[in-house]
């Protein structure tokens, strides 16, 4: 009688170490997951505006399907150099992560915000339609035209957007953002803040002016 007791004793005790085995694994496996998520978030992050960054640019079209049509806007800040030559780097990563703050605010599923590099910020937008589009570019320049508060002085900057638009059929990650880098430039030419429309073919590109004084 005893024996069997043993016997019972020792197959409890086997199980119970199985169990709590098992679920170290998962707890493990999960940690393993969550880490590689994060370092995978970081990587795809701007460290100091929180935006997707050139990795997460490339990221999205390594997984594009071409399923929708694609609208690139290409925004580049009006005097951030003079910001930044002014009042020091510190100052002007401070306006870049307010600023990028408010872009974050438009930003949804189908469309997505990237910071390149210095003050150069991208969007690419999932089944647009030029309309909206237009209405998005006209909000991004109201949105970044308020004055910004930092470092105990009001600062105020303005936005040059290019856009390139593409039918899922003929997406083109190069040529678009040549266009939209063009597009940009162009609107740079025409007195800043204000957002340029490329068309394909030429005959008729359109300009949009934002209300605001050009800076």
């Amino acid at each position: 009688m005893t024996m069997n007791l043993s016997g019972i004793n020792l197959h409890y005790v086997l199980y119970g170490l199985f169990v709590i085995v098992l679920l170290a694994g998962v707890i493990y496996i999960r940690t393993l997951l969550a880490e590689r998520n994060t370092l995978r978030e970081l990587a795809y992050r701007d460290p100091v505006t929180g935006l997707l960054n050139r990795n997460g640019f490339e990221h999205f079209w390594s997984t594009f399907k071409g399923k929708d049509n694609l609208a690139v806007l290409s925004l580049d800040l009006d005097r951030f150099k003079e910001i930044n030559d002014s009042y020091g780097h510190n100052a002007g990563d401070q306006l870049l992560k307010e600023v990028s703050e408010d872009l974050r605010q438009v930003t949804n599923k189908n469309l997505l915000a990237f910071r390149m590099g210095g003050d150069e910020f991208l969007f690419i937008m999932k089944n647009r339609d030029p309309n909206q589009v237009e209405i998005l570019a006209g909000l991004i320049l109201s949105k970044i035209s308020r004055p910004y508060y930092i470092q105990e002085r009001d600062m105020s900057v303005t936005g040059s957007i290019g856009i390139s638009l593409c039918h899922a059929s003929k997406v083109d990650r190069a040529r678009m953002l040549e266009e939209a880098d063009r597009a940009m430039y162009h609107a740079k030419r025409l007195g800043k803040n204000c957002y340029y429309v490329f068309s394909r073919p030429e005959p008729e590109n359109q300009v949009h002016e934002d209300e605001q004084d050009a800076v």
